[in-house]
C-alpha cells in the first residue's frame, strides 16, 4: 500500500496526538483527527506509518564526512559533531542522511538517546510500528533561491537554500527575521533582500502576525504567505514524498519487527508523557547554545542602535538599560508633547526623498531637532514640505553639503510648546 499514515506528537506533555492519512502524492484521504496513541494505532489501517517529533526537540545540522558506507559513517559522525553539541556524545542518538548534491556535507540529525527510547517504548505499547520517525523541521522541502518558513504557534522553522532548517521561538516576525538576518541564517554574506520568502502558517495563527506582511515584503525581494486552513499537519504530511526527510530510525532504533503491541495498555499514557518530557528537556539543552549566540548578536545590535540614537554619548556598561531609560523619558513626555506623532510624520515624509536617513535627534524646550542626511538640499526641502503638509510647524535650521550628499537640521515645534 502506497498510502501514508502520519502521526504528529504534541509539543506539550498531556496534549493529544494528531494524525492524518495521505496517498502517495500527499493528498488527504480523510480529515485530520486527534486523540491518544492507541486511538491513532486503531486508525492506521495497515498503511505505512510515519511519526513526527516536535521540531525543537531534534537538532538538524550537517557535517563534512568521509565517503564511507552508512555503517561506518554512523561510527564517525558523533566525533565529527562533538564540538557542536552540549551533551556527552554517548547520551545522544545520531542519524545520518544523504549528502547534498554537489556538496561535501552530509545531513545529520541529533536527538537525546533516552528520549528516543521513551518514544519507541510508547509507540510499541500503543501498537504502532512506524517505518519512519521524522523531525517536523525535516518535512520542509528546500527550494533554490527561496526561503521557506513555517510558523506554528510560538515557533518558526526556517529553511534557507542549501542550509539545514533552523528552529527558533517567535515573538514578533519583525524581531525574529531581524535576528535571523543578523546571525547569517541565509549564509555568510547572503542578504534577505536577495531572496524570496514563502511563509506557511495555520489560519488560526496568522491574524496576530498579519501586520508584519509589509515588513516581510520590504525585508525580502518578495514575500508570499500561504495559509493552512486545516492546520499544519495536512501540509506536513503532504511533504513526505517531496522533502526527503531524514529518518531517525537508524542503528539501535532501526525497525526490527512488528513491535510489542502486547504490552499492558495502562503503560501507554505514562510512557508517552515520559517521552515528551525527555524530548522537551533535550530540546531545550540544544537551544541553549543558539540562545547564547542570539544574545551576543542582540548585544551588538543594541550597541549599534545606541551609537546611532545617541551620537557622541559615551557607551555605558549597560547600553540596554541606558536606552530603556531614554526611551521611557521620551515616552513619558512624548505622548503629551506630540513626539511620537512627529516621528511618525517624519517616517512618512521620508518617502518624498528616497535614501534619506535620520542621523540623530534631540528635544529641547518643546522643539524636536532632527539631523537628516539626504541626497541634496532639494530632497531635504521636500521632507520639510511634507512635514508641513501634515500640519506640523517646521523649519530648516541649517544645511551643508557632505561628501555623500547633503546634511541638514529640521526643527519641529511640538504640540503644547
Amino acid at each position: 500500500m502506497a498510502d501514508w499514515f502520519v502521526v504528529r506528537l504534541p509539543r506539550v506533555s498531556g496534549d493529544p496526538v494528531s494524525w492524518v492519512a495521505v496517498d502517495s502524492q500527499g493528498h488527504l484521504l480523510a480529515a485530520p483527527d486527534t486523540g491518544t496513541l492507541e486511538q491513532a494505532a486503531s486508525q492506521a489501517g495497515g498503511r505505512r506509518t510515519a511519526v513526527l517529533l516536535p521540531a525543537d526537540h531534534v537538532l538538524l545540522t550537517d557535517a563534512q564526512l568521509p565517503a564511507k558506507s552508512s555503517a561506518k559513517l554512523a561510527q564517525v559522525v558523533p566525533y565529527a559533531l562533538e564540538e557542536q553539541v552540549a551533551d556527552d556524545i554517548d547520551t545522544l542518538h545520531f542519524a545520518v542522511g544523504q549528502r547534498a548534491h554537489g556538496s561535501a556535507r552530509t545531513a545529520v540529525a541529533v536527538v537525546d538517546r533516552a528520549a528516543m527510547q521513551a518514544v519507541a517504548d510508547a509507540l510499541a505499547a500503543a501498537g504502532l510500528t512506524p517505518m519512519a520517525l521524522y523531525s517536523e523541521a525535516s518535512m520542509i522541502a528546500g527550494n533554490p533561491g527561496q526561503v521557506v518558513a513555517w510558523l506554528d504557534g510560538d515557533s518558526l522553522v526556517l529553511a534557507a537554500p542549501a542550509h539545514p532548517p533552523i528552529v527558533t521561538p517567535v515573538g514578533s516576525l519583525e524581531e525574529t527575521f531581524g535576528f535571523l538576518a543578523a546571525s547569517a541564517a541565509y549564509g555568510e554574506g547572503v542578504e534577505p533582500a536577495s531572496l524570496s520568502l514563502l511563509l506557511l502558517a495555520p489560519a488560526a495563527d496568522w491574524p496576530q502576525h498579519a501586520g508584519a506582511l509589509g515588513f516581510l515584503q520590504g525585508h525580502f525581494a518578495a514575500a508570499k504567505v500561504q495559509l493552512l486552513p486545516q492546520g499544519s499537519l495536512p501540509w506536513l504530511a503532504s511533504q513526505i514524498g517531496i522533502a526527503a526527510p531524514l529518518n531517525l530510525l537508524q542503528g539501535d532504533f532501526a525497525p526490527r519487527g512488528t513491535g510489542t503491541g502486547g504490552l499492558r495498555r495502562w503503560r501507554v499514557p505514562a510512557a508517552l508523557a515520559a517521552a515528551l518530557l525527555v524530548l522537551f528537556i533535550g530540546g531545550r539543552i540544544f537551544q541553549i547554545q543558539r540562545l547564547n549566540a542570539a544574545e551576543r548578536a542582540l548585544d551588538l545590535q543594541i550597541e549599534q542602535t545606541f551609537r546611532t540614537a545617541m551620537p557622541g554619548a559615551q557607551l555605558p556598561a549597560d547600553p540596554r538599560n541606558r536606552m530603556a531609560l531614554r526611551y521611557q523619558t521620551l515616552q513619558d513626555g512624548g505622548d503629551r508633547a506630540g513626539l511620537l506623532p512627529a516621528l511618525s510624520a517624519f517616517a512618512q515624509a521620508r518617502n518624498a526623498a528616497p535614501g534619506a536617513e535620520l542621523l540623530g535627534l534631540s528635544m529641547r524646550e518643546g522643539t524636536l531637532d532632527l539631523r537628516v542626511h539626504a541626497a541634496d538640499a532639494e530632497s531635504l526641502d521636500r521632507i520639510n514640505r511634507e512635514l508641513r503638509s501634515s500640519g506640523l510647524v517646521t523649519e530648516i535650521s541649517s544645511g551643508t553639503a557632505a561628501d555623500s550628499g547633503y546634511e541638514g537640521r529640521i526643527q519641529i515645534k511640538l504640540a503644547g510648546a
